[in-house]
């Protein structure tokens, strides 16, 4: 039942599919547009019935992603590679609004530094980000797994930077404003001092 009501919430995020969108406009390379911020919260909707139906040839989930402590993190197989941010993909995660692929740390730094994202002012988990427009969504971002969340928030010390194998990079599209996100950093680190 946890599964399902964690699987049925990432449905939930992704909003109801667009009505002008089917299935076979919907593609890998479709989903690599999305990661690298070039797509619409309509078109991210639009995936929610493919990932729900599970009946495509061309995307997968896979039952085990190597994070067991992020909850709501779901991943997949793609039915061939895409190039997105320039490199060579197969596999896909969704986590709430985000669409994120994971990158070994040297690979997914290479790409924060071709995109201009900024570090984010926050100390419970490596993260960076970059708004093209700071008054609305999407935000380009990267993070670090937070296989221990639950802990880092009673007391655990976060690890450190070099210390994050892989970084998820990708595009959330949550109704985020720059202010917000800043605003929830501040948040964040307010809580970590209080658990500490």
């Amino acid at each position: 039942m946890r599964r399902f009501g964690s699987w049925a919430a990432l449905m939930l995020a992704l909003g109801a599919p667009a009505a002008h969108a089917t299935e076979p406009a919907l593609s890998p390379e479709g989903l690599g547009r999305l990661i690298e911020c070039r797509g619409s919260t309509e078109e991210l909707g639009a995936y929610g019935e493919v990932l729900l139906s599970d009946k495509t040839s061309w995307l997968k989930r896979l039952d085990e992603n190597g994070h067991a402590g992020m909850l709501g993190l779901w991943s997949f197989r793609l039915g061939h590679p895409v190039t997105i941010f320039g490199r060579s993909v197969e596999t896909v995660s969704f986590l709430n609004q985000w669409v994120v692929i994971e990158l070994p740390r040297a690979e997914a730094l290479a790409v924060i530094r071709e995109q201009g994202l900024l570090r984010a002012p926050i100390r419970i988990t490596e993260q960076y980000y970059h708004f093209a427009d700071p008054d609305k969504s999407p935000m380009l971002g990267a993070f670090a797994p937070t296989d221990d969340a639950i802990g880092l928030l009673f007391g655990a010390k976060p690890p450190a930077d070099e210390e994050n194998k892989t970084l998820f990079i990708g595009c959330n599209y949550a109704p985020v404003t720059l202010k917000d996100f800043l605003a929830s950093a501040a948040i964040a680190n307010s809580m970590l001092d209080h658990a500490q």
